[in-house]
């Protein structure tokens, strides 16, 4: 699983091409020298962060790479080959700089071509490296002058100083979004893979019709379910299809996130997201009237009290909402409910989490994206009770030798 982050959209991208390099903006025809490269090579992507994270500027930063600059008119999207992997450039630049900075790495289309996306933040300055590597000195900072890149004089790194503090964006809280693991505290990053089975059927379902007993008779309050064996491809379609993930969020700023919440939107129909809560109920041959009816059937709204997640229908898509509540600064919350997403079609999916928080004045816009691949699972319904039985069977014996 990779990870990658995109915060620019088709219509701020096509701005960026018509703007001219500055402090806050580079481009970049040929991807940086990365995987494999010298510790040279490797220097350049490093002081390039450094020079933008340390530049004075009132927006957020950008490196568009694979992209030919056109002095006075729109640079032109020659494209790239390659994509770095945002967890190794991450892991490499904040080994390095003497605080993590924040910033991410985004593979993202344009005209049918490949676009790398370098984007920094406004964060607390100055930065720079404990130890000489490559072309950069240590405790040097290095800073963006228009189109260019200078080291930072001694009155600078000061002034740097006092605009943290003063900056109104330090009271503003910077939170991060990926998919996550919750139970083995493991990261995926903004971009993962997901494999669906899709389970079919090879005949008819027929009706479930068990054998009477000698008599004839069927008892009144244990009535065989007729929809057992529909009921029973439903519950191994999801088991196969659907695959569970989750989200972590980081506050990566100085100051509390108050009452943080997730919304994302999908506008797609033919995927599913669904709730724990919302998963098919192992099926059973027979209906046995005298059980409680809370134990027969499942109401959603009772089922997600007490959630944090909820997940529901949007017009012809999705919407999921999490409520992570307050989150410190550098700390982090994982939601430890699984969301399961299933797709019966190869196709990506781009999402973007919305982050809203109490002393946030604007969200905060973190794209996501899934990559569906799908591989098809053949069977009958009596191959597929074979296998119920089978399970159940594991199960009780289990149980059984737990109590010996």
């Amino acid at each position: 699983m990779t990870s990658k982050e995109d915060c620019v959209d088709t219509n701020s991208f096509e701005n960026l091409l018509n703007e001219s390099e500055s402090n806050y903006l580079d481009f970049k025809q040929d991807q940086y020298r990365f995987d494999g490269a010298t510790e040279e090579e490797k220097s350049e992507i490093l002081k390039d962060i450094l020079a933008f994270v340390n530049a004075w500027r009132r927006t957020d930063a950008y490196i568009l790479i694979g992209v030919r600059e056109v002095i006075g008119g729109r640079s032109q999207v020659v494209g790239i080959s390659t994509h770095i992997d945002d967890a190794s450039i991450q892991q490499f630049v904040n080994s390095k700089v003497q605080k993590p900075i924040s910033f991410s790495y985004t593979a993202f289309e344009f005209e049918g071509k490949q676009v790398g996306i370098i984007h920094i933040p406004i964060q607390e300055r100055p930065f720079y490296i404990k130890q000489k590597y490559g072309k950069i000195k240590p405790h040097t900072v290095y800073l963006r002058r228009g189109s260019s890149t200078d080291e930072a004089e001694p009155d600078e790194i000061a002034q740097m100083g006092v605009a943290s503090v003063n900056n109104v964006l330090a009271q503003t809280p910077a939170i991060d979004c990926e998919f996550a693991n919750p139970i083995a505290r493991k990261l995926y990053g903004k971009e993962i893979e997901v494999t669906s089975t899709v389970l079919e059927v090879n005949s008819p379902i027929p009706n479930f019709s068990p054998r009477q007993n000698s008599l004839g008779i069927t008892s009144i309050t244990n009535s065989p379910n007729r929809s057992y064996y529909r009921d029973l491809y439903k519950y191994y379609d999801c088991k196969y299809l659907l695959k569970a993930i989750s989200l972590r969020l980081f506050n990566t700023g100085s100051v509390t996130a108050f009452n943080a919440r997730v919304e994302i939107n999908i506008a797609i129909d033919d995927l599913l997201f669904i709730t724990k809560s919302d998963l098919p109920k192992r099926p059973r041959k027979f209906l046995d009237y005298l059980t409680p009816l809370s134990e027969r059937v499942s109401i959603p709204a009772m089922d997600q009290l007490g959630s944090r997640l909820w997940i529901g229908k949007n017009g012809a898509g999705w919407i999921i909402t999490i409520n992570f509540g307050s989150i410190q600064p550098k700390a982090e919350d994982w939601l430890e409910e699984p969301i399961y997403i299933g797709s019966r079609i190869p196709q990506d999916v781009h999402l973007e989490a919305v982050i809203y928080a109490d002393n946030a004045s604007n969200p905060i816009r973190v794209p996501l994206c899934i990559r569906f691949q799908t591989e098809q699972l053949v069977r009958t319904i009596e191959d597929i009770e074979l296998e119920h039985e089978a399970i159940i069977k594991k199960e009780l014996d289990e149980f059984l030798s737990d109590d010996e």
